[in-house]
This record gives structure tokens, C-alpha cells and sequence, in this order.
């Protein structure tokens, strides 16, 4: 009796301990954070020796019919806001955004994932020999007939990423996001111009290796939507705006996504 008394008690102390105690890595990835709509984490997909980058990803799964927002997400929602906490051993995090849906809905084009999406991200290592800790609260909006404001906190305590092993599903779950990353290209051949009247416009010009264009999603200064692109002709296409000011001399992103191809990001000054 006093032995399955003892047996109790410490039983009863590791259980306080585990539940009061900090949400921990298991198996590179943070506790999944649930809820009526949603369920999200972070976790481990890889670790790329030559740059010292631990390769993460934020993974959110969403109820049938709800959606979340891109880093620029139109005319309505509000994109992730990322609030990283106190982190150990990290120099450098970037988040990548993968190529959203567009949305057309109330007459107005907004830009989406839905079901599930995966943002990878970069996080820049000090000494591959040392443990790594991060810290996130995320703040992000999801939708469907009403919109719902998420907030999740999650926590990785990673062991010396040089000494990481990390699951092939984990691996393949956040390269199959990856590839989906627009890749960044020089704007050389790229020209965009200012188009002002009763109804304002982006004229854009591609170089000849763009092919089978299927989108052209355009971001700006604060205050600028911008519409759903017009084809004029095999590499002239035309993009309607509003702004509170002219978009000559502004800097612009554009991401160009192909019908069968890779999408690609680039970084162009708009010509008046």
C-alpha cells in the first residue's frame, strides 16, 4: 500500500509538471493549437548546412468553407501579423509566402488560401552545434459568412540543428509549399506604366519568356488596391487601381503566375 501510495504521488507531480510546464517540441514540431475552426502549429521540415537555415513552416488545417489571407490580401481581410518572442541562437526569420487563390466575392477581389496552406520559413541559425528556441504569437483572420480573428502562441525547442533528424513527411509536407513560392527574377524587360484617367490602369509589358500568363497580382503603397488583370495581347496586360495618389515613380511587386509553370516575383518601378 505505501509503495502504490508513492507511485501516486510522484505519478501525480510528473503530470503537473508536463501540463504546467512550457508547450515543447515533439518530434520538431510545437502542439497543435485547435479550435472550432481551425487547427495550426509550427514545426520542422529541414535544415540546409551551407546557409545555416533551419527550414520551418506554419502549418494551419481550416474547417470546410473558411479561408485565411495572403501577406496582401485586397480589397478585404487582414494579413498575418507576426509577433516572434524571445528566441535563442536565431541571427535572422523570413517568412515565404506561397502563391494565393484569388477570390472574387461582393465585387471584390480578394486573395486567399483555403483548407490548408503551409508558409514556409527561413530562420538563420548563429552556431549549428548550439539548441534553438523560438517563440510565436500569430495573430490572423479567418472567413467564411463572418469573419473570425485567430490568435495562436506556439514554442520550438530544437536540439543542435546539425545533429537534427527530421521525418520524411515532415520534410515532403513543407517542400510540397516550397516549390509553390514565387521565385524571384530581375524586373529586366519587365515595364509597367501609368495609365491616369476617369478610370486608372497599369499597363504591363513582359519579356518574351514569360508564357501562358494566368494571373498578374500587383502590390503598391499603402492605400492601393489594385484589380484583376485584362490580357491586350500576348505579353501586354493591364491591371485597373485606386489610390489616393499617382503610381508614377512608385515601387511595385509583381507576382506572375503561369498556366503550367513556376510563378515569379518581381520588383519593378512604375513609369508615368
Amino acid at each position: 500500500m505505501q509503495k502504490k501510495r508513492i507511485y501516486t504521488v510522484a505519478l501525480s507531480l510528473i503530470l503537473m509538471l508536463v501540463v504546467s510546464g512550457p508547450v515543447l517540441a515533439e518530434g520538431g514540431t510545437s502542439r497543435w493549437v485547435i479550435d472550432q475552426y481551425t487547427k495550426s502549429r509550427l514545426f520542422v521540415g529541414g535544415y540546409d548546412e551551407a546557409t545555416k537555415t533551419l527550414k520551418i513552416g506554419w502549418q494551419v488545417s481550416l474547417k470546410e468553407g473558411w479561408k485565411t489571407y495572403w501577406r496582401s490580401p485586397g480589397e478585404a481581410g487582414l494579413p498575418p501579423r507576426w509577433g516572434w518572442g524571445d528566441a535563442e541562437n536565431v541571427d535572422r526569420i523570413s517568412v515565404k509566402w506561397p502563391t494565393p487563390h484569388r477570390l472574387h466575392i461582393f465585387d471584390m477581389e480578394t486573395l486567399i488560401y483555403n483548407q490548408e496552406v503551409i508558409l514556409p520559413i527561413d530562420v538563420t541559425v548563429g552556431d549549428a552545434s548550439e539548441p534553438v528556441s523560438l517563440d510565436l504569437d500569430l495573430e490572423y483572420m479567418i472567413c467564411a459568412e463572418i469573419c473570425v480573428p485567430q490568435e495562436g502562441t506556439y514554442r520550438l525547442d530544437i536540439g543542435a540543428p546539425q545533429d537534427l533528424k527530421i521525418s520524411f513527411f515532415q520534410q515532403a509536407q513543407l517542400q510540397r509549399y516550397q516549390d509553390m513560392v514565387p521565385i524571384k527574377r530581375s524586373a529586366s524587360g519587365v515595364v509597367v506604366t501609368v495609365r491616369e484617367g476617369a478610370k486608372k490602369h497599369l499597363d504591363i509589358r513582359l519579356p518574351d519568356d514569360f508564357t501562358a500568363v494566368k494571373d498578374i497580382i500587383v502590390e503598391g503603397p499603402d492605400g492601393a488596391m489594385f484589380g484583376r488583370m485584362d490580357s491586350d495581347g500576348v505579353r501586354l496586360f493591364s491591371v485597373p487601381y485606386m489610390a489616393r495618389q499617382s503610381l508614377a515613380g512608385a515601387d511595385l511587386i509583381l507576382t506572375i503566375l503561369s498556366q503550367d509553370g513556376p510563378s515569379h516575383e518581381v520588383a519593378v518601378t512604375a513609369q508615368p
